[in-house]
This record gives structure tokens, C-alpha cells and sequence, in this order.
């Protein structure tokens, strides 16, 4: 058997723990509680109906806006601004003027042109009035030269057709003899034509 010396100590020493875990239990199932007795404060809100009013108070504050709708505007032209009609961020509507460029330059250019213009219809002129009575001439000589060719070759058809009744020229000079004939009355036709015209 043991001592009783030995014992004592022992017996003291589970005492002392089963009491610190009692400590410990009794800590923990106050910790857990449901309700600890405090309660949020309550914050006071009021309540007012809604009114048309005019706003009493302005805030200023930092913001960054965008626009609902925003078109490039580029000109066709490229040319110094002359005049602003609108701010930036001001509201536009379709077909509205924005702003006038600068348009010394295009009269200058428009004046220039219509001057070159001018001179090239007075050109024109002056070519078609003087060449006019030579092409005239000229047309008129060529449809006196066809009709001379032709009045020669309906000559010459008259004799070779004597000449084959005769039996004196085979069938085929007459036939070209014909051709010819048409061809000339042909170019009869078109040299008075372009003479009448």
C-alpha cells in the first residue's frame, strides 16, 4: 500500500483540476449565451410626404459625365475656323450651324477658275468660227468629188453592160462594174450628209 503522505498530494491535485475545468465550463456556457443585454440603438428617421418645390440646397461635389449621344464633326474642307456659333458641351440639333471656316481662299479659287473658264469657251470660239467655213468647204468639196466618182462609174457600168449584151466582156467585169457603182453612190450619200448637216 501507499503512503498516506503520497496520497494527500494526489487527492489535492485532482481537485484542483476538476475545479479549473469547471471554471472553464461555467466560462464558456456564459460566452455562448443567447441574449447578451445589450441592444443596437435605434436610429430616428423622419417621415415627410413628397412635394413640388423648388431645391433649397446645392451640393457641389466632383463628378465625371458623359454625353447620351456625341458625333465627330469633321469638314470636307480643310480650312481655318472663322466662326464659333456653339460652346463646347452645348446642346446641338440636326442641321443646325456649328460654325463658318474660313472662305477667302475658295472665292479667290472659284474667281480664278471661272476666269480660266472664260477664256476657254472665248478659245473655243474663235477655233470652231475660223475652221468653220474651212470644214464647210472642205465637206462640200468631198461631195462634189463623190458625185463626180459616181456619175464616172455609172458611166462606165452603162458601157461594160453594152459591151456584155454584145458578148464582148464576160459576166464578171460587169458584176465589179456594179459593185463599183454602189460603192460610189454609197459614198455619195454619206459626203452629202455630212454637208448638209
Amino acid at each position: 500500500m501507499k503512503s498516506a503522505t503520497t496520497i494527500a498530494p494526489l487527492r489535492s491535485l485532482v481537485f484542483l483540476i476538476s475545479i479549473f475545468l469547471a471554471v472553464i465550463l461555467l466560462l464558456l456556457l456564459s460566452g455562448c449565451a443567447k441574449d447578451s443585454g445589450e441592444k443596437e440603438p435605434a436610429v430616428p428617421v423622419e417621415v415627410v410626404a413628397v412635394e413640388k418645390k423648388t431645391i433649397q440646397h446645392t451640393i457641389t461635389a466632383e463628378a465625371i459625365l458623359f454625353p447620351l449621344q456625341q458625333a465627330a464633326i469633321t469638314p470636307k474642307i480643310s480650312a481655318p475656323v472663322k466662326t464659333f456659333y456653339v460652346k463646347r458641351g452645348t446642346r446641338v440639333h440636326k442641321g443646325q450651324l456649328l460654325a463658318v471656316l474660313e472662305n477667302r481662299d475658295l472665292s479667290a479659287a472659284a474667281q480664278e477658275n471661272k476666269g480660266s473658264y472664260s477664256q476657254a469657251e472665248a478659245a473655243f470660239e474663235t477655233a470652231t468660227v475660223s475652221d468653220l467655213p474651212q470644214e464647210v468647204q472642205k465637206a462640200q468639196l468631198d461631195a462634189q468629188a463623190a458625185h463626180e466618182l459616181f456619175t464616172a462609174q455609172q458611166k462606165i457600168y452603162d458601157s461594160r453592160q453594152e459591151l456584155f449584151q454584145q458578148g464582148a466582156m464576160p459576166r464578171k467585169e460587169l458584176d465589179q462594174a456594179g459593185v463599183d457603182l454602189t460603192n460610189a453612190g454609197i459614198s455619195t450619200r454619206s459626203r452629202r450628209s455630212i454637208w448638209t448637216r
